[in-house]
């Protein structure tokens, strides 16, 4: 037998894939390659699973017989069959990619087209019945992708090459004057710091001296507040033992009631008895 020829050229940045005596229409693989060309392996891939799950169809432009009018598309039908078969030449066709180094994800469906293959009969009782077979053929490329361009620095003319030694110098003689003013800074610093220390030493030595006084009035202060929370407490037991005083007076000074009244009285005519 001799070699399978494809109808597209073969690169370095190509790969191929043929699927030889698929069980499907030629018809219905025309229509799904007319509408895959040119768009991406993922992409591609995305569309054939819709269709397998009944969710998009394949428009049909040439073989309409048959096919009914779907929204917004015209002629259409959902070969399931002829869907899964070429879906898995699409993934055939991305493991060869892979294998030649290619980017998978950057793939593109530069060639793909279906040809009518030779027909066998059926046997037994479907004899003189011939089945289908196909050829599928697809060609992938990789996408070119453009590299952004590196603006080239532009040479400065030469004026300002000739001005650039004279800069320098002035730069060289500045660092001289910036040590002559921070020395007289530092000096000045210095002598604010003698100045403040001797200050901070003055104040300490009169509050040392100021210290024992307050002390000796803080210490007056204290008993004085003593005495008087003493005297608040005796005042206060004294107050509590006079109203308990007044008030056991009033028991004994206590009127008798009706009721004990009565009471005496049956109790005396009882002892008279």
């Amino acid at each position: 037998m001799s070699q399978y020829k494809y109808s597209a050229t073969v690169n370095e940045h190509r790969a191929k894939a043929v699927g030889l005596l698929s069980p499907i229409s030629a018809k219905q693989g025309v229509e799904i390659c007319n509408f895959i060309r040119g768009k991406d392996t993922q992409k591609a891939k995305d569309i054939l699973n819709e269709v397998i799950d009944m969710k998009k169809p394949i428009p049909f432009k040439r073989f309409t017989e048959g096919a009914g009018h779907k929204h917004g598309i015209g002629p259409g039908k959902y070969p399931v069959k002829a869907c899964k078969e070429i879906l898995k030449l699409i993934k055939l066709v991305e493991a060869n990619a892979q294998h030649n180094g290619l980017d998978t994800s950057s793939l593109v469906i530069v060639h793909i087209c279906a040809k009518k293959g030779p027909k066998s009969w059926h046997y037994g009782r479907q004899s003189r019945i011939a089945m289908k077979r196909t050829h599928v053929e697809i060609v992938v490329e990789e996408k070119e992708i453009k590299k952004k361009e590196v603006k080239k620095e532009t040479k400065k003319p030469a004026k300002e090459e000739e001005s650039k030694p004279i800069k320098k110098q002035e730069e060289k003689k500045e660092p001289e004057k910036e040590i002559e003013e921070r020395e007289i800074k530092e000096k000045q610093k210095e002598e604010v710091k003698e100045k403040n220390g001797e200050k901070i030493k003055e104040e300490v030595e009169i509050k040392k001296q100021e210290k024992p006084e307050t002390n000796g009035v803080k210490e007056k202060s204290k008993e004085e507040l003593k005495e008087k929370e003493h005297k608040k407490v005796e005042a206060k037991v004294k107050e509590i033992r006079e109203k308990i005083q007044q008030e056991e007076k009033l028991q004994k000074e206590k009127v008798p009631t009706a009721l004990e009244l009565a009471k005496k009285k049956e109790n005396k005519k009882i002892d008279k008895k």
